[in-house]
């Protein structure tokens, strides 16, 4: 059978292995054992393996572990489960806590999921009790989850300590390997928009637009959108996470569309809105929109070393706030395996990061909403926007809808 995942080399994920127990025993100064926990195979069938669990290993199967713990040799261990034999007729084969996972993935050890608990609790027994795991209130999903299971499991026999914070350091910086992997889920992106822009002046509906988005994001490998498209026409452009995409298209009425593909595991985010007759020859609308491509292009000069969020925030929503308008979110968020990557969101930016620029106007009593995003990659003498062959400039976006 083919093994899955791995979208790096081998010695990237190692590297990062031995980087995360560094930060930890900095962190906590004592020698504390990682646990993660891979997605289980309905998760999988429905989205992606676990952002966390993938960024250390790039293990692609379904209900895996992995626990790296400095108080043995060999430090890292990935847990697999076999499987029922019998289910390999319907779900098909998976693979085995053998000596071909290990060298696949480049890892010391890999044992049946089976012992996982009993090499949890040995871990614990040398640690004194502690073990770390990742855990975040905001957007929490699988893996702050499994930190609370598993709290609740240990019990008085651990102090179960997060994790995130520290090792979250390591995923905001994207080497070489990582920017083209989210270069290629932008240019899925891209070609998905391109395609699909031309056809909206005879779509019915949200849920075509929608729709085709999904098929050509997913039709290059399959692979998983970096979250559900969202498609507002009319006032519903000014609901932010707006999710129901099931509302006719209104003629001559603005579209908000937010989407993005992954490749590698890597996302894109990106949001444009566009007059779904194709032109933009309503005043007011345009109007607001050129302030917003002003605020868009203003995050986009400004954002290099040394700024911070905050700072960005306020150059960049200046001309948006002068004009009485309200700003309703930030203008970045990090980007990576997830598409709100974790990550301290107080420090200055620096080379390697690929964060947001998606200022936005939102006007339901005028019957629209507008947000304009980009990608954005830090570089050293400023930034480099990933996105800009997706047009947002009036001209260039009547062109994209007239080919």
């Amino acid at each position: 059978m083919p093994v899955r995942g791995l979208a790096l080399p081998l010695a990237t994920y190692r590297r990062r292995r031995a980087d995360a127990l560094r930060l930890l025993r900095t962190a906590f100064g004592e020698r504390v054992p990682l646990l993660l926990l891979g997605s289980d195979e309905l998760a999988l069938r429905r989205d992606r393996q676990d952002p966390w669990f993938d960024y250390f290993c790039g293990c692609a199967e379904p209900d895996a572990a992995l626990l790296l713990d400095p108080t043995r040799a060999p430090h890292d261990t990935l847990f697999l489960e076999a499987g029922d034999p019998s289910r390999v007729i319907w779900d098909g084969a998976r693979l085995g806590a053998d000596e071909k996972a290990r060298k696949a993935h480049g890892i010391a050890a890999v044992e049946r999921h089976e012992r996982l608990e009993d090499a949890v609790a040995l871990a614990l027994r040398r640690s004194g009790g502690l073990l770390a795991m990742c855990h975040r209130s905001r957007e929490p999903g699988a893996q702050a989850a499994a930190f609370t299971q598993w709290k609740e499991k240990l019990g008085a026999r651990a102090t179960v300590l997060n994790a995130e914070t520290h090792l979250a350091a390591l995923r905001v910086i994207k080497d070489a390997d990582e920017v083209a992997w989210h270069r290629k889920a932008i240019a899925i992106t891209a070609a998905g928009l391109k395609t699909v822009l031309p056809q909206i002046p005879r779509l019915q509906g949200e849920a075509e637009v929608a729709s085709l988005l999904t098929m050509h994001y997913r039709s290059v490998a399959y692979g998983p959108l970096a979250f559900p498209p969202i498609v507002g026409s009319g006032a519903n452009g000014a609901t932010l996470h707006y999710p129901f995409n099931d509302q006719p298209l209104r003629r001559g009425m603005p579209l908000l569309i937010d989407s993005g593909a992954t490749a590698g595991g890597y996302c894109a985010d990106v949001t444009r809105t566009v007059p779904q007759h194709g032109r933009f020859d309503d005043p007011r609308f345009r109007e607001v929109y050129e302030l917003v491509l002003q605020a868009n292009a203003l995050g986009r000069k400004h954002a290099r070393p040394g700024i911070t969020f905050d700072e960005l925030n306020k150059l960049a929503w200046a001309p948006i706030i002068a004009a009485g308008f309200t700003r309703h979110h930030g203008l970045s968020h990090f980007i990576g395996l997830d598409v709100h990557d974790p990550g301290d969101r107080s420090q200055p930016l620096r080379p390697g990061m690929i964060i947001s620029n998606e200022p936005g106007i939102y006007l339901p009593d005028d019957g629209f909403g507008i947000r304009i995003e980009d990608d954005l990659l830090i570089t050293k003498d400023g930034c480099e926007e990933l996105t800009r062959a997706i047009p947002k400039d009036i001209r260039g976006i009547e062109a994209w809808m007239k080919s």
